[in-house]
């Protein structure tokens, strides 16, 4: 059994790793100024994160095949527009899902974090991230980048057969952010292919880590959380 732990708390995500409390990839990026929503009004944020939470949840319930796709567009009529959207682009033909959703952590850098979607996109293996909103606004190029690392990493635990088996099979792996169209329109995914996204974020990470154990009360843990 895996002793990665993630916790939703009202939407306060929380890693434990070997039950140590971790830092998340997101978390690493908003602490390091990256992704910094401070300047949009409460509500407004409140109302974006709801969004991503339940589009999420839709489309992660939907890759499984367990979604009543008509039942949430009734329910959630403001929403159903992004689950259409990532709906073409599955119809589209051009992936194929092998894990979605699919939390994974190092053991090495100590942080932890959640792939939306990993498989096979036109013909060669992928990360897709997806957002309801710009992904440049979330750093996605870092952030595909830290879950390639900790992905690869992760795949050598013991339950991790099909993670592993899948960057076996495929050495490269190119990644992408998606942002899915509210009106439903079929998303054109953004490729990233930057070598120094990877040691970009572990820069971050790593600075992150000096500060926290020098100066303990620089840093609140909540901005660490997902």
């Amino acid at each position: 059994m895996s002793d990665l732990v993630f916790l939703d708390d009202g939407g306060q995500h929380e890693y434990y790793l070997a039950g140590e409390r971790v830092p998340s990839v997101t978390g690493v990026l908003r602490a390091a100024g990256l992704v910094d929503f401070s300047s949009i009004p409460k509500p407004i944020l409140e109302a974006a994160r709801t969004r991503g939470t339940k589009v999420h949840a839709a489309i992660h319930f939907y890759n499984e095949h367990d979604l009543n796709v008509d039942w949430f567009c009734r329910e959630f009529p403001g929403y159903a527009g992004y689950l259409e959207s990532w709906i073409r682009l599955m119809d589209s033909g051009r992936l194929q899902t092998v894990l979605c959703e699919h939390r994974v952590a190092s053991r090495v850098y100590r942080v932890a974090g959640t792939i939306d979607w990993i498989g096979i996109f036109d013909g060669k293996a992928a990360i897709l991230d997806f957002a309801t909103g710009d992904p440049e606004d979330a750093a996605k190029d870092l952030q595909t980048g830290a879950y390639e690392v900790l992905g690869r990493e992760w795949a050598k635990e013991p339950e991790e057969t099909v993670l592993r088996q899948f960057f076996t099979d495929h050495p490269f792996v190119q990644r992408y952010g998606v942002r899915l169209k509210k009106d439903g329109r079929l998303p054109t995914p953004a490729p990233y292919g930057d070598p120094r996204d990877k040691p970009q974020f572990l820069t971050l990470l790593t600075a992150q880590q000096i500060v926290h154990v020098r100066k303990p009360k620089a840093m609140d843990w909540t901005e660490w959380a997902a």
